[in-house]
């Protein structure tokens, strides 16, 4: 085959898979919470679908015309190779956006490749595989029919489909320059169901003309996240009064743990436990993400703030507190404290760090954690005060040992994320998560039954959590997992709290909604000396044991790179550039302007500690 006949395989084969990928990427937009109405709102998801995946597809092009340069037996594997490699990424893309609703990226390699955060089962990369050799042996014999389509002098006509491409990718961009200048979220919106989507702007060329709605713009702006070195945190001296007889403070918190599996029956140990002090009922994290529930849960304000405290490698108030206070301080986790930094935010001025856990299953890290902290404790030296952070891991994985009888059927033998779709039946999946949270709590009653034994549990504020839920399809709109929505079933987490003095008269109104942003105050202010330290000083929370708290009109939570208000029916979720969109409790969009007037208090919270 001469070279010229290379080149004519070659650019027949690029428009045959830009048109594979286009039909793939098709399935990022069944995941709309409501297709847009009108005519701009079809016809930038019609003309972008067909620019952008051209455009993808002519760099990647671009990136293998090296290619054509290479013999003909290596080249036609080089060809069905690389096309293999593109549209595999591409339907990988598609399966983490029908569960998360968003794409790959560096988060998501990050927390693949660490090992000990997402660990994909045996039958999901049997699965991988095999489609990946299927779309190979697809993509070879497209070459070789191609090949011979040449040989015999037929050729496609490529005028016409230019001609579309280029058309599709000046009315895409046309479109959103005019929605960017007016703030219209129905397209911002749209732009990120498509991986890598970039399309222009010209707010500056529009403003000149008079054609920018400078109160949407300002709105937008407003809402958006900003990160900034620039910190006042807190924003005063913080002046404490002694503390005479410091309490320990342990912190015993699961991954992903769902608000309905805190019960007699699922968790009978740690119920039982929580018995002795309050169990919250309406109890939300501040995030849908382990980083971002975390975070609220020592700093005592909104995930948003993450970026700014990793950037200054600033501890939390609370954890300073701790160490003025002498704690001997222990923090035992099953996944990495690498993955997020906590060991530079949370644990940031903590000597001699235990980062990690031992063993090859999420299961077999929490049996060491457990372990370990057992024989901290009582090594500890009984002097001084302690504070224990326990984070067990095994329900994100839905793990648990070969061996563990306690078990809820009928129960999936093993987890394929690829299977999983809006018709999967939830229980077989949920029962294998309901043992994993089983057996965690087989593990805590090792530590409750500790801290009995030893004599200090009415010296010991234990606080029981989740970092954030865990979703089962529960809105029928193919959600799994977490990080994907704010709505109850990724934010709603069990939470109680066992601490000395406390009565009946100590807790929120019934009907009230507490969160992760109300822990540090709370214990701040009623155990380590900050009873006249003004709360709004350190944190965006407020005190769980005050009978007579304000009831709360919305909360924040956030994930990786958004926010979300959550009122009592709805919740209006806000991307890092500012466009958002209002959805009712079950993630579906509701046609209603949110409530501006709650928003502008949201935005003082995500605003207070920054520099102004």
């Amino acid at each position: 085959m001469n070279y010229k006949n290379k080149l004519s395989v070659y650019s027949d084969f690029l428009i045959v898979n830009i048109f594979l990928s286009i039909g793939i990427s098709t399935r990022y937009f069944y995941f709309m919470p409501e297709f847009p109405s009108g005519v701009l709102g079809p016809v930038f998801i019609i003309s972008s679908l067909i620019s952008h995946l051209a455009l993808l597809g002519g760099l990647i092009g671009l990136i293998g015309f090296v290619i054509t340069f290479l013999p003909r037996p290596v080249y036609f594997i080089g060809l069905s190779l690389l096309a293999t490699l593109a549209l595999s990424t591409l339907v990988v893309d598609t399966f983490v956006f029908s569960q998360y609703r968003f794409h790959i990226n560096e988060v998501v390699l990050k927390l693949v490749l660490s090992g000990d955060v997402v660990d994909f089962s045996m039958m999901t990369w049997l699965v991988s595989v095999l489609s990946f050799v299927g779309v190979f042996l697809i993509e070879t014999l497209l070459v070789l029919y191609l090949s011979g389509r040449i040989k015999r002098g037929k050729k496609y006509r490529k005028k016409g489909l230019v001609t579309l491409f280029v058309f599709s990718f000046l009315t895409s961009n046309f479109i959103h320059i005019w929605a960017a200048a007016n703030a219209y979220q129905p397209i911002m919106i749209v732009k990120n169901y498509l991986p890598v989507f970039h399309p222009a702007t010209s707010n500056s060329l529009m403003q000149k003309y008079g054609w920018v709605d400078e109160e949407a713009i300002a709105k937008q702006r407003a809402m958006s996240i900003k990160v900034s070195s620039d910190l006042h945190y807190p924003l005063s001296e913080l002046k404490y009064s002694d503390v005479y007889k410091p309490v320990d403070i342990i912190f015993l918190v699961i991954d992903s743990w769902r608000y309905d599996t805190f019960n007699a029956d699922n968790t009978p140990n740690l119920w039982s436990f929580a018995q002795n002090g309050v169990v919250y009922d309406h109890h939300m994290s501040t995030g849908n993400s382990t980083r971002t529930g975390i975070f609220g849960l020592f700093y005592g304000m909104p995930g948003t703030y993450w970026q700014n405290m990793l950037s200054n490698g600033r501890s939390p108030v609370f954890m300073d507190r701790l160490q003025e206070l002498n704690y001997q301080i222990g923090a035992f986790a099953s996944a990495s404290l690498m993955d997020p930094e906590f060991n530079r935010t949370v644990f940031s001025k903590i000597q001699d760090l235990r980062l990690r856990s031992e063993g090859s299953s999420p299961s077999e890290r929490d049996s060491d954690l457990t372990e370990d902290w057992l024989k901290w404790y009582e090594s500890r030296d009984a002097s001084r005060p302690t504070f224990s952070f326990l984070f067990y891991d095994a329900p994100h994985g839905y793990d648990f040992p070969v061996d563990y009888k306690e078990r809820y059927e009928p129960m999936l033998s093993d987890v394929n994320y690829l299977a999983l779709n809006n018709d999967t039946d939830p229980v077989p999946f949920l029962n294998r998560y309901k043992t994993s949270v089983h057996f965690v709590d087989s593990l805590s009653k090792k530590v409750l039954d500790a801290i009995k034994m030893s004599g200090e549990l009415d010296n010991t504020v234990v606080v029981i959590t989740g970092d954030h839920g865990q979703e089962f399809n529960d809105n029928k709109l193919n959600y799994w997992g977490h990080n994907s929505n704010f709505t109850p079933a990724q934010t709603h987490v069990p939470f109680a709290i066992i601490a000395p003095k406390m009565t009946t008269e100590h807790f929120m109104a019934t009907g009230n909604v507490s969160t992760h942003e109300d822990v540090a105050p709370t214990l701040i202010k009623h155990y380590l000396g900050g009873g006249d330290v003004p709360t709004g000083d350190y944190s965006t929370g407020q005190d769980l044991f005050e009978s007579n708290a304000r009831s709360r009109d919305w909360l924040i939570s956030s994930s990786y790179s958004a926010y979300a208000m959550i009122t009592k029916d709805s919740i209006l979720e806000v991307g890092a550039s500012g466009q958002y969109q209002h959805l009712d409790l079950t993630n579906r969009a509701i046609d209603e302007e949110p409530n501006f007037h709650y928003l502008k208090d949201v935005l003082e919270h995500l605003s207070r500690f920054k520099k102004k």
